[in-house]
């Protein structure tokens, strides 16, 4: 992993407003691996962890709620990596 790679999981660590997640699962009891509502700890951690591997293997991730994006590098610029915590979402293949 090269430093500005680091320096984007960094900055994204820094930016993401982790205490506000927590706070969303207390209220709706998500539970991750039935071990309880994650502490802010433990959310900071899975997130840097998907952050990572998403980098390192130049795909996007997603699991209890954290979803990593991962946009390689185009003709316009450098590669993105995107968090997001997402509580409800549906799609449907349309055929």
């Amino acid at each position: 992993m090269t430093e500005q790679q680091r320096d984007v999981i960094d900055d994204i660590m820094d930016s993401f407003d982790f205490n506000k997640v927590h706070k969303v699962m207390e209220f709706l009891d998500w539970q991750w691996r039935d071990e309880g509502v994650p502490d802010e700890y433990s959310l900071k951690r899975e997130a840097r962890r998907l952050l990572r591997d998403a980098i390192e293997n130049k795909t996007s991730i997603s699991t209890g709620g954290f979803i990593v994006k991962y946009y390689p590098a185009d003709n316009d610029g450098g590669e993105w990596v995107k968090l997001a915590f997402e509580l409800e979402s549906w799609d449907t293949e349309i055929k």
